[in-house]
Formats: C-alpha cells, sequence, structure tokens
C-alpha cells in the first residue's frame, strides 16, 4: 500500500510542478531508473506503478527522495486533488489541478512552492 502511495505521488507531483520547476536531479534520477529497470514495459493499466513498486528497494537515492518528498506533497495536496478533480488518472492529474492552483489550500499551495524552491531540491 505505501509503495502505491509513493508511485502515484510521484505522478502527481512531477506532473503539478512541470510548470514551475526545473528538471532536478532527482528527476533525472527516476527518469534512470525507470529505463533501466521497467524498459519495455508499456505504460497504461498500472503496469508502471507495478514496476516501481517491484524496484522500490533498488531505486537511487535521488529518486528515492523525490519519491519521498512527492508522498509528502501529495499527502497535502489530496484534499485538493480530491475536490478539484475527483475523476482525475494519474496521468492527467496535473493537467486537471494547473487551473486550480489559485484555489487550492494554503497547505497545497505552500507544499508545492516548497517543492519548487531552491530549498526543496
Amino acid at each position: 500500500m505505501k509503495t502505491t502511495f509513493y508511485a502515484v505521488a510521484l505522478g502527481a507531483v512531477l506532473l503539478l510542478t512541470a510548470s514551475t520547476a526545473p528538471v532536478q536531479a532527482e528527476d533525472r534520477d527516476c527518469t534512470v531508473d525507470l529505463k533501466s529497470m521497467c524498459a519495455g514495459i508499456s505504460p497504461g493499466e498500472g503496469h508502471i506503478r507495478a514496476c516501481i513498486q517491484a524496484h522500490m528497494s533498488e531505486l537511487s537515492v535521488g529518486c528515492s527522495s523525490r519519491l519521498a518528498k512527492a508522498a509528502w506533497v501529495f499527502s497535502e495536496c489530496k484534499g485538493d486533488i480530491q475536490q478539484f478533480c475527483p475523476q482525475a488518472t494519474y496521468g492527467n492529474i496535473g493537467d486537471c489541478m494547473r487551473p486550480h492552483l489559485g484555489e487550492t489550500s494554503d497547505q497545497c499551495r505552500g507544499a508545492m512552492a516548497f517543492i519548487a524552491s531552491p530549498a526543496g531540491d
């Protein structure tokens, strides 16, 4: 259950912060990890998430760090995602939430701002 939370959180945070934060080292680490551990896995129906779950203990420190940050932001924004985008799926959370960023809770907005700032690195 915890690994599912991290996988979903990673997708949500990467999508939510993509327009405001430069590509960070942890993002590159996760891309490298996914390419090496999940090569040949076709997206959809939870295949990538299952692959991440199967390789959680093998992830690089940078990717693990990004997942921890993502889990924290997801926990801070979960209510906002449920309020504004209850029908959103893993692939479209960011697209759904972007127009609502000004309406999100202070807690969620603060978490996203922290992750997008140099302090969140």
